[in-house]
């Protein structure tokens, strides 16, 4: 392997995470140093069994495993999600937030369940629009 990285990041391709993941993940020591693979929805098609997101998914991991040995996976979810509906799919944000969580630990076991040696992180973000921008902040989910 000539070149490697640290891990392969999964993200939403809402343009309005893009910067914040970015610094996020400078901010944690990865900068220059991921994958990325932005999709709608994150892992949710992962989490709800769907065959075809779950193959694009977990082949983009073996491919980075691959090329770029790899040492772990950060799924980062986010709140008022398109693909779930956004915030108005839920009851509430509790209720919003607990399914986000569910599926980020449903695709955390179908990855670990065929990359048990890579370490998977679970990241949920939240956008909170104060004086005319944006705040977006980042909950490590356990």
């Amino acid at each position: 392997m000539s070149h490697t990285c640290q891990a392969i990041v999964f993200n939403c391709m809402d343009f309005r995470f893009h910067s914040a993941v970015r610094d996020f993940l400078v901010s944690n020591g990865l900068k220059d140093n991921y994958d990325l693979v932005s999709l709608a929805g994150v892992t949710k098609g992962l989490a709800d069994n769907d065959p075809t997101s779950s193959e694009i998914i977990l082949k983009q991991i073996e491919i980075s495993q691959k090329l770029h040995g790899i040492k772990g996976v950060i799924l980062i979810h986010h709140m008022d999600c398109g693909a779930y509906g956004g915030h108005k799919a839920f009851e509430n944000l509790q209720s919003e937030h607990d399914k986000q969580t569910h599926d980020l630990t449903q695709a955390k076991k179908i990855i670990r369940g065929k990359f048990p040696r890579l370490e998977v992180k679970k990241i949920i973000a939240r956008i909170e629009e104060k004086d005319g921008g944006s705040l977006i902040d980042f909950e490590a989910i356990d």
